[in-house]
């Protein structure tokens, strides 16, 4: 699998620097998903975690852009071998594509560096 982040993302990432980024399946399951849904829809957010900071939901590493990104294994199931994470200024969005479309519409950035348990 890979991830082709946008030039336009990879800048917004950039004060992030020195830090975790994962891409969490927002599904109930694990350490910093509070909200699992038995709806159709599928939720990703790209998390932000200080490097000393648990991150054992995430085994399995996707290659992108910026370096290796950790899901969780199940995710996988949900995501494509060649994808997209592209920033659409016009509606201040972070979208999520694959070759068969879009995987999800609003990606979102949380911070979570501060938030240790």
């Amino acid at each position: 699998m890979y991830i082709n982040i946008s030039d336009e993302l990879v800048k917004r990432l950039e004060k992030y620097r020195g830090s975790r980024i994962v891409l969490d399946l927002d599904d109930g399951v694990g350490r910093y998903s509070k909200a699992g849904s038995c709806a159709l829809n599928i939720s990703f957010r790209l998390l932000v975690l200080a490097e000393e900071q648990d991150h054992s939901d995430y085994t399995l590493d996707v290659d992108s852009t910026i370096g290796s990104i950790p899901i969780k294994e199940h995710s996988k199931l949900y995501l494509e071998d060649e994808m997209s994470l592209i920033f659409e200024p016009r509606m201040s969005l972070i979208k999520l594509k694959g070759p068969s479309g879009m995987i999800d519409g609003n990606v979102q950035i949380i911070d979570l560096r501060e938030n240790k348990e």
